[in-house]
């Protein structure tokens, strides 16, 4: 079986090699972007397991990202979007406002900067584990009786 792939979108160097490390440390595969055009293509094109989105970006806005992730057609094809059910770990040194706000887009958890790492990385761990858990729901399926 592949490892999951984790997208870090980060713009601070330091903070996103911390995540990076520590991440890839679990076996996980990790890809990261430091602005919100790139995050979105490599959702898009790679369908990582998780991703974790700082909010503030030096190109967009993180709500805005994270709205473009969740919403159920993507803008950019008009079709229905492959990135809607992708669980999204939020970041932000700014709580109350941005948590509100957050929830309601569909974040997944919320983490305020200074992060503790290890609380972060139980996370992680938990929501991957919970998406390899529902891939593998067999729902049965009920016809008619006759």
């Amino acid at each position: 079986m592949n490892s999951p792939v984790i997208l870090i979108v980060e713009d601070d160097d330091e903070l996103l090699n911390v995540f990076k490390v520590r991440i890839e440390s679990l076996g996980y595969q990790v890809l990261t972007a430091q602005k919100g055009d790139e995050a979105l293509r490599l959702a898009r094109e790679k369908l990582p397991s998780l991703i974790i989105l700082d909010i503030f970006l030096p190109d967009m806005d993180g709500l805005t990202m994270l709205k473009r992730i969740k919403a159920p057609i993507d803008i950019q094809t008009g079709r229905t979007s492959m990135t809607k059910d992708i669980p999204v770990i939020v970041i932000t040194g700014k709580a109350p406002m941005v948590e509100n706000m957050t929830r309601v887009e569909g974040a997944a958890d919320f983490f305020v900067k200074p992060i503790d790492v290890h609380q972060l990385i139980k996370r992680v761990e938990q929501l991957i584990k919970c998406t390899q858990f529902e891939g593998k729901i067999k729902f049965p399926t009920y016809r008619k009786a006759s």
